[in-house]
C-alpha cells in the first residue's frame, strides 16, 4: 500500500520501475494515502517495523516518466517549487525511516510532522492545479 500527495518523486530511483500496470497519478495518490494513515498507526502503537515499511515505501514510490512529464507542463514555472517540496517530503520519510530503525520514537514524530507538512503543503499549492490529471 502506500497517499495523495502525499509525496511524488522526480528522481530518477523512483522512475526505474518493473513494468506493470499503468500507474495513474490518483491510483499512486490513493496508495500514497493508505501508506500514510498505516503510518499515523504505527506512531502511535510505537510499532517500529511498520513505522519503516511505510516510511520507506512512501519515500520510493514510483511516478511514471509521463506523469512527470504532465505534471511539469501542467504547472510551468511552479514544477520547480514543487520538486522541492517533493524532496524535502521525501527526505522526511527516509528520515523516519532511519528514526524508526533506531527505535526512537521522539525522532520518528518529528520526522512524521515534516512529512505531514510537505504533503499539506504540496496539497495546498498544487492539488487544485493537478487536479485533472488524476482523472
Amino acid at each position: 500500500m502506500s497517499l495523495g500527495t502525499f509525496l511524488f518523486t522526480i528522481s530518477p530511483r523512483a522512475q526505474d520501475q518493473k513494468a506493470g500496470p499503468k500507474l495513474t497519478l490518483r491510483a499512486i495518490m490513493v496508495e500514497l494515502g493508505a501508506e500514510y494513515l498505516q503510518l499515523s498507526s504505527s506512531l502511535l502503537i510505537d510499532d517500529f517495523s511498520g513505522l519503516e515499511r511505510s516510511a520507506k515505501t512512501i519515500q520510493g514510490h514510483p511516478l511514471p516518466a509521463e506523469i512527470v512529464a504532465a505534471i511539469k507542463a501542467k504547472l510551468g514555472k511552479n514544477f520547480r517549487g514543487f520538486e522541492r517540496i517533493d524532496e524535502q517530503s521525501h527526505q522526511a520519510a527516509a528520515d523516519l525511516a532511519q528514526r524508526a530503525m533506531r527505535k526512537d520514537i521522539t525522532a520518528s514524530a518529528r520526522a512524521y510532522e515534516r512529512l505531514t507538512e510537505g504533503c499539506i503543503s504540496c496539497h495546498k499549492q498544487f492539488r487544485a492545479t493537478l487536479r485533472s490529471l488524476s482523472d
